[in-house]
């Protein structure tokens, strides 16, 4: 492929992500990525080449603070992962979101630590616990296995409003960290048991009794599996509306991160309204920008 020209990110453009796979081989059903239901549509269906995801990483200027991630879906589950963290430039740092069902020892023999390796108040590498998907003994090992080879890694949970899972994500939190692990845990975010949970900026933006219009913002890159750049999470799991594709030759065009219409207010994915840390563990931070809500029942 010819080389393409550079994107240089805003300074407000705070998040790049490369969502390799929406495939995963966890059954979660509070899944972020199916808050809205089934991933449906292109971004769930295509998938680009290892060689395609490379170029679009290489022509990515990025700010000493500004990873590019991937993510998912389990993202380790596309067969061209290690290819994707070998060919890309060394100036380009990256994180991993996974649920670390790979194979460590395969891992480590294949990915250079310094990939994921950067200043950073979090791990580069951010492993998920899912209490009844995964199991947290195979966890903590390949934690400590990551961890003596180099790598820096923190478990992640979410905190389930159920009384019985909170109080066991607590008890596992408490003893992993006294093993010398990071384990941190998130907001739960939807519903359950008849109750919307989480810390949201947009009244009505998560399971709104209504949908209307808005004009929305983001100050993130969101790249699907086949390429295509979502203006929010919730157009990337739907499979709706791309702004764009990362290869294509000039993205200035196209307006990213500028104000757009979107015809879903009310059906908005939580991680795009969601109060919460920015990449420097600051609270306060929500990934998108909403003006001119209309038709929309927000009280």
């Amino acid at each position: 492929m010819a080389n393409l020209a550079p994107i240089k990110l805003r300074p407000d453009q705070n998040y790049v992500a490369y969502f390799l796979t929406l495939g995963c081989n966890l059954r979660c059903p509070y899944c972020i990525n199916l808050h809205s239901g089934k991933v449906t549509g292109a971004a769930g269906g295509r998938q680009m080449l290892p060689e395609d995801w490379v170029a679009a990483a290489n022509r990515l200027i990025l700010r000493d603070d500004l990873p590019l991630t991937l993510q998912g879906g389990e993202p380790t589950l596309y067969k061209g992962f290690y290819r994707i963290v070998n060919e890309v430039k060394g100036s380009i740092k990256m994180d991993l979101l996974t649920n670390m069902s790979f194979d460590v020892e395969e891992f480590i023999k294949n990915v250079p630590v310094g990939r994921f390796t950067r200043e950073a108040p979090y791990a580069a590498i951010r492993a998920s616990y899912h209490p009844g998907q995964n199991d947290i003994e195979e966890l903590i090992e390949k934690t400590k296995r990551l961890q003596d080879a180099g790598f820096r890694i923190g478990l992640y949970s979410v905190l389930h409003p159920s009384p019985e899972k909170k109080e066991h994500i607590l008890k596992t939190q408490k003893r992993c960290r006294s093993l010398g692990i990071d384990f941190r845990t998130k907001e739960f975010l939807g519903k359950w048991n008849g109750s919307l949970y989480g810390t949201y900026k947009y009244d009505g933006s998560v399971g709104g009794k209504t949908i209307g219009s808005c004009e929305c913002k983001t100050s993130e890159i969101i790249v699907g599996p086949g390429g295509d750049i979502y203006k929010c999470h919730s157009d990337l799991y739907g499979g709706r509306d791309p702004v764009a594709h990362i290869l294509d030759e000039d993205l200035a065009e196209a307006g990213i991160g500028s104000f757009k219409e979107c015809l879903y207010y009310g059906r908005c994915n939580p991680c795009d309204v969601k109060v919460k840390t920015d990449r420097f563990q600051i609270f306060g931070h929500t990934s998108v920008e909403i003006k001119n809500i209309k038709g929309a029942k927000v009280g």
